[in-house]
């Protein structure tokens, strides 16, 4: 099943970053930081909708609804985690994520649902939902860590930060939601 799983947390809220087991859930205009050994990417989403709907207003859609996201994609590969060099790439993507159709096992759910920035590829169920791995890839730990962030703009980022919490693919993990406000204890 594709669809991301809130458990006893619930659904966030608009300002909430839901760190679970398998996803990290980011609100609108955050920026989460992607790591895998010295390569790094952030990705922001901008737009968050439903089929049912032009805009959401909150993270959570009502299930069954196709599903729809904007986001900024920035990736730096020369192993230094420096965003204000010139050499970042930078993409805007589109993704979709469809309701099942079909039947029983013959259902399929079609739509780009692969947040895929050069060498890391992580993928997107719904919300502002990234995964700790691929669309073709079975649960799992990959090495992939990612980092909620309060920051709303790319010269914002220190991949450094000591403040910063990388998170790796985690079966024991109890479901959170956090506000954004609170990720960092200075506030």
């Amino acid at each position: 099943m594709l669809a991301f799983y809130y458990g006893d947390a619930g659904p966030p809220g608009p300002n909430d970053v839901h760190i679970g087991k398998v996803a990290i859930v980011m609100p609108i205009g955050r920026i989460l930081l992607v790591r895998k050994d010295s390569v790094y990417c952030a990705i922001k989403f901008l737009r968050l909708w439903s089929e049912n709907s032009s805009e959401i207003s909150t993270i959570f859609v009502a299930s069954g609804s196709d599903e729809y996201a904007i986001c900024d994609l920035y990736y730096q590969g020369d192993n230094t985690g420096d965003f204000n060099k010139k050499n970042v790439e930078y993409k805007k993507e589109e993704l979709s994520f469809s309701k099942p159709r079909g039947i029983g096992r013959l259902a399929f759910s079609f739509g780009n649902k692969e947040i895929k920035c050069e060498t890391i590829s992580l993928l997107w169920s719904g919300k502002g939902s990234v995964h700790f791995y691929g669309e073709s890839q079975k649960q799992g730990d990959y090495g992939i860590e990612l980092a909620p962030t309060k920051w709303t703009h790319i010269s914002q980022v220190n991949v450094f930060d000591p403040r910063l919490k990388w998170l790796r693919y985690d079966e024991n993990r109890k479901r959170v939601n956090i506000p954004v406000d609170d990720l960092w204890e200075d506030n």
